[in-house]
């Protein structure tokens, strides 16, 4: 009876198993990974992702995907420009659908084709690379954009994403395949069935807090200065203001205008 109980738990371990993590799948918990590099970000900064919207696993059917949204928190929290990867061929609305289209490509070691390119990430010191965990690892996409791309090698990069229990280490695994000489600092991966949680944007914002990255960490650190001016205003970078989003230090206190 021992061996036989044994086995039913055996047999059932690997029923549950089967279906972790499915397309944007969303039973996991928030994961935070260490990276390499230690310290914070800095330079001018880019956030590349790919997201899905559609049927989603426990979401249902939602407009923007679940990591689009964890860009929106990252945008609305920190001075970065972001770039979206658009396939050529979108994937389909239904989930099963999606499930068959990703699974061919998984085994066919599909390139998908991309609609859209970016051609001056020359000009950015830290990079943001993210997107939803398929299966345990990044959607094949991320291979057709890191192929194009070699001059991400060198770059401080930032992995980040949607899950469903297995957390988005893959990224960091596949950063590292592409770009051996890049740094890679602490990675953030959120459930995405809680990624519109109100808890989620405040897990973002103590994340880009740590890397030294959101927008009154930035702009007070840029500016490195004390002011008895108290009409004086800077910009995120540190700059004298001229209209756009400013910081200012008033009474030795620091206050963020938008």
């Amino acid at each position: 009876m021992t061996i036989a109980l044994a086995l039913c738990a055996v047999i059932a371990a690997l029923a549950c198993g089967s279906n972790d993590p499915d397309v944007d799948g969303t039973t996991g918990a928030t994961e935070l990974t260490g990276g390499d590099g230690e310290g914070t970000a800095k330079g001018k900064m880019l956030v590349v992702y790919f997201s899905r919207a559609g049927e989603n696993w426990q979401v249902g059917v939602v407009e923007r995907g679940n990591t689009a949204i964890m860009v929106d928190y990252i945008k609305d929290l920190a001075d970065v420009d972001v770039f979206e990867i658009v396939p050529e061929t979108a994937y389909p609305q239904g989930y099963e659908d999606t499930k068959t289209v990703a699974t061919a490509e998984f085994n066919n070691g599909t390139r998908p084709a991309v609609k859209n390119d970016i051609t001056n990430i020359a000009d950015y010191e830290t990079i943001f690379i993210g997107g939803p965990i398929w299966w345990a690892r990044p959607p094949m996409i991320f291979h057709t954009f890191f192929e194009k791309h070699p001059e991400l090698d060198g770059k401080t990069i930032i992995p980040f994403g949607t899950h469903g229990g297995s957390g988005v280490g893959s990224y960091k695994t596949l950063i590292q395949e592409y770009y051996p000489n890049a740094t890679i600092l602490e990675s953030l991966g959120i459930n995405g069935a809680s990624i519109r949680d109100a808890a989620s944007k405040t897990t973002v914002e103590n994340w880009l807090k740590r890397l030294g990255v959101d927008k009154q960490s930035t702009g007070v650190k840029s500016a490195k200065t004390r002011t008895t001016n108290n009409g004086r205003k800077y910009a995120l970078n540190g700059q004298p203001a001229n209209g756009q989003s400013s910081f200012y230090i008033q009474n030795n206190k620091k206050y963020l205008n938008r």
